[in-house]
């Protein structure tokens, strides 16, 4: 873990094996960002995308690879947004499809997210895209890695 402190940001790293049990050191880690730099609510949402980010990871993109596989992840507080990263190893997925499948599917009045738990994770992404104005991006990246990218703008 490190934390960086300067006048416009604070960021931090932290690289975990891709194991369910890193859950909780995940989660200290980011206690450090509950700050006054960060409004609550913002911190909770990201708090909770990165569990979600984290937990697809393990159990989807790398499944199939040695759980010592890392995953890397990054928050970062600038001065006018909030930025999660997490990068995986695992193949592409093109969540972009994904997300506005979805979205076709949740704005029926009958949808019923219980019925859907293999997709709960790309619905709380949509949500947080469309209810809390969270950017969200999932981009194959150099070195055959993938990078999920929640992005917030802070406003107090």
């Amino acid at each position: 873990m490190s934390l960086q402190t300067d006048s416009l940001s604070y960021n931090s790293t932290l690289h975990v094996a891709s194991d369910l049990d890193e859950m909780a050191t995940v989660v200290e880690w980011f206690d450090q960002f509950n700050c006054p730099q960060l409004p609550y609510q913002v911190w909770i949402e990201g708090q909770t995308a990165l569990i979600e980010g984290f937990t697809n990871v393990v159990r989807h993109a790398h499944s199939q690879l040695n759980p010592e596989t890392p995953i890397h992840l990054t928050a970062t507080i600038f001065s006018e947004y909030f930025q999660i990263a997490i990068w995986d190893q695992g193949a592409i997925f093109d969540l972009e499809a994904e997300l506005d499948k979805l979205n076709q599917k949740t704005s029926d009045c009958n949808f019923n997210p219980l019925g859907h738990e293999a997709h709960w994770g790309c619905i709380f992404l949509l949500k947080l895209r469309k209810d809390y104005g969270w950017n969200v991006s999932y981009t194959r990246e150099a070195g055959e890695k993938n990078c999920l990218l929640l992005k917030k703008k802070i406003t107090y």
